[in-house]
């Protein structure tokens, strides 16, 4: 019996989600671990070493897929290519992830203090407010506008079949959506991230008009993953003082990466299992054949 890439990344995800809810809930009612999330928000902490060791696990994944595909010889030159990139994303995001950590650690009391302002944000964290940005167009606001307004990829079209063929699914955009959940919810030391606050409302609203709209997309892990989102946000809600009060990069990351691990998993093994059909790139930007006129 085959494990679907569902299932194992909703349990990932699961995982995870109780770590960060038992670290915010502890550190709100115990006076003892009151600073527990703060302290597993350091650098080289534990959602660090979390992150950095989820980077890893999501490169040799890339590497397993590419050895399983050409073992079972499946012409997907595409996906194989994309896999090797992704790959090699993921462990220049790992490399750069630990100069950075090293950094931090040198970092002057002077940046802290300019990184308050909104210019100081947009310069200290510019990194980070592009990767955001990338994954809340492309995993979270295109596919639950889609299916939200009731659009249908022309899947007849080389290119529409393409993309619904990679097309997040609604269990992806619900693992990015929980990494923006991850806020303080008032009380922000920068105008600029009460706009990361409305994205995300913008998101979870697309959640709640995708079920109401296309309720048959959403089966048991969609249900229990968009349980573990509102039950999130009334966790991250009435802990927005200690997140306030820590740097919840780190613990966004995980849930980020296991987003885009999950959909990776899902044309992998789509791939896999034939259900893509194979393609080369060469194929993929190849013209369409002219249809020649008809005599009468």
């Amino acid at each position: 019996m085959r494990i679907s890439s569902k299932i194992i990344f909703s349990s990932i995800f699961f995982f995870f989600v109780v770590f960060v809810f038992l670290s915010l809930i502890v550190s709100s009612l115990s006076d003892t671990f009151s600073q527990l999330f703060l302290v597993f928000s350091y650098p080289h902490r534990a959602y660090d070493f979390a992150s950095n060791l989820l980077l890893g696990v999501f490169a040799l994944m890339c590497v397993l897929f590419i050895i399983r595909s050409k073992k079972l010889k499946r012409g997907n030159t595409t996906e194989q290519v994309a896999a090797i990139l992704i790959a090699l994303c993921a462990i220049v995001a790992l490399v750069l992830r630990i100069i950075h950590g090293q950094m931090q650690d040198k970092v002057d009391d002077i940046v802290y203090a300019f990184s308050d302002s909104i210019g100081g944000v947009l310069l200290w964290k510019i990194v980070d407010i592009c990767v955001y940005l990338v994954v809340y167009v492309f995993f979270i606001l295109l596919p639950l506008v889609l299916p939200a307004l009731k659009i249908q990829l022309n899947v007849f079209n080389k290119w529409g079949e393409w993309l619904n063929a990679y097309k997040p699914s609604i269990n992806t955009a619900l693992f990015l959506l929980f990494a923006y959940a991850i806020q303080p919810y008032y009380d922000k030391s920068s105008p600029l991230l009460y706009v990361d606050l409305w994205l995300f409302y913008v998101g979870f609203a697309l959640v709640v008009v995708t079920l109401y709209r296309r309720k048959e997309q959403f089966g048991f892990y969609e249900y229990a993953n968009l349980l573990w989102l509102v039950i999130g946000i009334l966790i991250f809600s009435f802990c927005s003082k200690i997140i306030s009060q820590a740097d919840y990069v780190n613990t966004r990351t995980i849930f980020i990466i296991i987003g885009i691990m999950a959909w990776c998993g899902e044309w992998m093994v789509a791939s896999l299992e034939g259900d893509i059909k194979p393609s080369g790139i060469k194929e993929l930007f190849a013209k369409a054949p002219k249809k020649r006129a008809s005599g009468i």
